[in-house]
C-alpha cells in the first residue's frame, strides 16, 4: 500500500498523469525501458522475499498464539480444580483457624 501511494506522489511530482505508460515513467526518470523493467523486477522480488518472510512470521506467532490459548485454557482448569478442592476440604476455613489459635509474638528482651 505504501509503494502505491509513494508511486502517485512521485506521478504528481513528476507532471505524469496516472495513466502514463511505462515508456514515459522510465523517460522521465532518465532511464531505458529495459532498465525500468529490470530495477522493477529486482525490487518487485525483494519486496516478494520480504511479503514471504511477513508471511511465515505471521503462521509462527498464530501457531505460538493458539499454543498459548491452550495452555491458558489447562492452567485455568486446574486452578478451577484445586479452588474447588479447598472449598470441599474447607481450606479456607482450616487456615483462618489455625492463624486465629496461633500465639501472639512474645517480645524478647536482650
Amino acid at each position: 500500500m505504501a509503494l502505491l501511494i509513494r508511486s502517485r506522489q512521485l506521478l504528481k511530482e513528476k507532471g505524469l498523469s496516472p495513466d502514463v505508460d511505462i515508456s514515459s515513467i522510465c523517460k522521465t526518470a532518465g532511464v531505458s525501458r529495459k532498465t525500468g523493467y529490470q530495477w522493477a523486477k529486482k525490487h518487485g522480488s525483494e519486496n516478494h522475499e520480504r511479503q514471504k518472510e511477513l508471511e511465515q512470521q505471521l503462521v509462527r506467532l498464530q501457531m505460538e498464539h493458539n499454543r498459548l490459548k491452550k495452555d491458558y485454557k489447562w492452567v485455568s482448569v486446574q486452578n478451577k480444580g484445586r479452588k474447588l478442592a479447598w472449598e470441599i476440604h474447607h481450606v479456607d476455613e482450616l487456615l483462618a483457624l489455625k492463624k486465629n489459635r496461633s500465639t501472639p509474638p512474645t517480645d524478647k528482651k536482650r
